[in-house]
């Protein structure tokens, strides 16, 4: 009897070992991982989203958005622990798990370096930001890829916090999957796409999805303008959530999650129409509409691209430019072509050019009886006259010098700045438009630049070749012939600049200079002071046929400065797109040949009405 409970004891001593050795625990640990951006290989901002795995394959989780993930339960061992950002980059530190340790970790993605092991997700569609109206279709396409499983061997669910799982597959054997459902619940979605190989690595993709946004939204055109304005309509919303219309205008079409620039809002649903008046001055802009609805929930429109939105780009290097008196066609020099071009701003098109020879100085337009000509000077000994509306050459006139600056008031002779050796042997000479003969000659600085002024055969000039700068009166008749010849009694006490010099069109006053100083058109030339410009640095100027408004120019900022005279003081200001260069008025338009930018060579023709 001793015996048998003997044994009976060491069977159930053996069952009860048996099941102690089943219920050993595998020694575990814990990883806290903290992953950041890599910038130059040193700890940037955390990263939130990103896929956190180990290989040999234990847990895998997602960081939060500070960047952190717990990967809980690791069997002791040792590991190498990736981190992986969708479409930017990967890292990857290793460690060793030991029993019940918490062991920590950082890693650093560097954009560019993919881990190979996860599956790879891209995102076709929706668009983002992805908001539909209740009950619309949604369609989801992705391609997903992984070097070491076929198509099939990948098994993807897309799911949704509010509605489950909406689809478990495969893609395709092009590495696509599409989905399509118009059944989603009414709410904003996380959809959760996963993506597991064959090794059970596994990414995630998130993108969030509403479906209580406006119905969709038509943008129907946008279209230039003869002005340079862009006009653009779309299709009016006619559902009962209507809260506002959003116009939108990209310089490039904006990025998916980016934006373009608001340029207008609308809280009526029957405004569905809107002029840009201040299009940039680029190769190419892109508009789109945005409506949003009582829920204060929005939906972009389609975008319509608009090719050089504020007008035609000039890549010209512009010296010199004048208006034709009774059309829209300016005639510029461009220097670096050695051409003279006639361009139509209406129609945006260049309708003639022609070659030009030598060093060219500044050019005139008249018409002395032989039709409206352009007289172009040069450094070669002539001024060559051209027919205006055929750019053909008519005629040289011989100057026998190097010829700075020709001028014309249409009675029939040229006026010349030349650069005669020695300097004072007549700078300024006339010369009759039917013979080339030369009348007269008189002056005392050589390559002077002169003006007509208006309605009159009376001259100024301001110095070029000499320091202080000087301001010069010719009085002449009407054969051509210098009568009076005045110099300025300042001798450089005021601003004065050759190249930023107008004559008011009333003929009473000059104006010159990035300063805007004033002087009577006079044989006095008496200086009035200056404008009130502030910061402002002007570049050319124009006038009402009055001459009691001045419209000045700013190289600094792109704005035409209304001025009143003779008080001389800004009482107000138009924005323009460019930077104006040269400025003419006609037809109660302000006409500017502007920069693209204050520090650009390039070129559009801006049109401003002043009625």
């Amino acid at each position: 009897m001793k015996l048998k409970s003997i044994l009976v004891v060491c069977v159930l001593f053996a069952l009860w070992g048996c099941n102690e050795d089943e219920d050993i625990a595998i020694p575990k640990g814990d990883i806290y991982v903290t992953v950041y951006e890599s910038s130059y290989y040193s700890y940037s901002s955390p990263v939130e989203g990103a896929t956190v795995f180990t290989v040999p394959a234990t847990v895998q989780t997602v960081t939060d958005e500070f960047g952190t993930a717990m990967l809980k339960d690791v069997e002791s061992g040792t590991y190498e622990i990736y981190a992986s950002l969708s479409g930017y980059g990967s890292g990857k530190v290793a460690l060793r798990v030991s029993p019940d340790s918490l062991n920590r970790v950082n890693i650093l993605i560097v954009q560019g370096v993919n881990t190979n092991f996860a599956p790879e997700i891209e995102l076709v569609l929706p668009g983002i930001p992805a908001n539909f109206s209740p009950n619309e279709n949604v369609v989801f396409s992705f391609n997903v890829t992984d070097k070491d499983s076929q198509p099939n061997d990948i098994d993807v669910v897309i799911s949704s916090n509010l509605d489950g799982k909406l689809v478990e597959t495969h893609p395709n054997a092009s590495n696509n999957v599409r989905f399509e459902t118009s059944s989603l619940s009414r709410g904003k979605h996380i959809i959760t796409i996963t993506a597991t190989d064959k090794d059970k690595y596994s990414a995630t993709k998130t993108i969030e999805v509403s479906t209580v946004a406006p119905s969709e939204i038509i943008l129907e055109s946008a279209t230039k303008t003869a002005m340079g304005y862009v006009q653009l309509q779309w299709k009016k919303y006619t559902s009962t959530d209507f809260m506002r219309y959003e116009v939108f205008r990209a310089v490039t079409p904006y990025a998916i999650g980016g934006e373009g620039q608001l340029i207008a809002s609308f809280t009526s649903a029957d405004s569905i129409r809107y002029i840009d008046k201040m299009p940039p001055l680029v190769s190419e802009a892109s508009y789109y509409v945005r409506i949003s609805n009582k829920e204060d929930q929005s939906r972009n429109s389609n975008q319509i691209k608009v090719e050089e939105p504020a007008g035609k780009i000039y890549y010209y290097s512009i010296t010199d430019a004048v208006h034709h008196p009774t059309e829209p066609i300016i005639y510029i020099v461009d220097n670096a072509a050695m051409k003279l071009r006639a361009i139509n701003y209406v129609t945006q098109t260049e309708i003639n050019n022609i070659s030009l020879q030598g060093s060219i100085g500044n050019i005139d337009m008249g018409d002395n009886g032989f039709g409206l000509e352009i007289y172009v000077p040069n450094n070669s000994v002539f001024i060559h006259v051209y027919n205006a509306n055929t750019l053909n050459l008519v005629t040289s006139i011989m100057t026998g010098l190097d010829t700075r600056c020709v001028v014309t008031n249409g009675h029939g002779y040229l006026v010349a700045s030349l650069m005669p050796s020695p300097w004072w042997e007549q700078p300024i000479r006339t010369y009759s438009r039917a013979t080339g003969i030369n009348i007269s000659g008189n002056g005392d600085f050589e390559g002077d630049r002169m003006r007509f002024i208006p309605n009159t055969d009376n001259i100024i000039s301001i110095s070029r070749q000499v320091s202080p700068i000087d301001m010069e009166y010719f009085e002449l008749d009407n054969t051509g012939k210098i009568l009076l010849h005045q110099d300025d009694s300042y001798h450089g006490d005021h601003p004065l600049d050759p190249e930023i010099f107008r004559i008011s069109n009333n003929g009473e006053y000059v104006i010159t200079g990035r300063e805007g100083a004033v002087y009577s058109a006079a044989s006095s030339m008496i200086y009035k002071g200056m404008i009130d410009r502030g910061s402002l640095n002007f570049s050319d100027f124009a006038f009402s046929n009055d001459g009691n408004t001045i419209y000045a120019g700013t190289s600094n900022r792109n704005s035409l400065q209304i001025v009143k005279y003779p008080q001389l003081t800004r009482t107000d200001e138009i924005l323009i797109k460019g930077y104006p260069k040269y400025l003419f008025n006609f037809k109660d338009e302000i006409i500017s040949i502007s920069k693209t930018g204050e520090y650009s060579d390039n070129y559009v023709i801006e049109r401003v009405d002043i009625k």
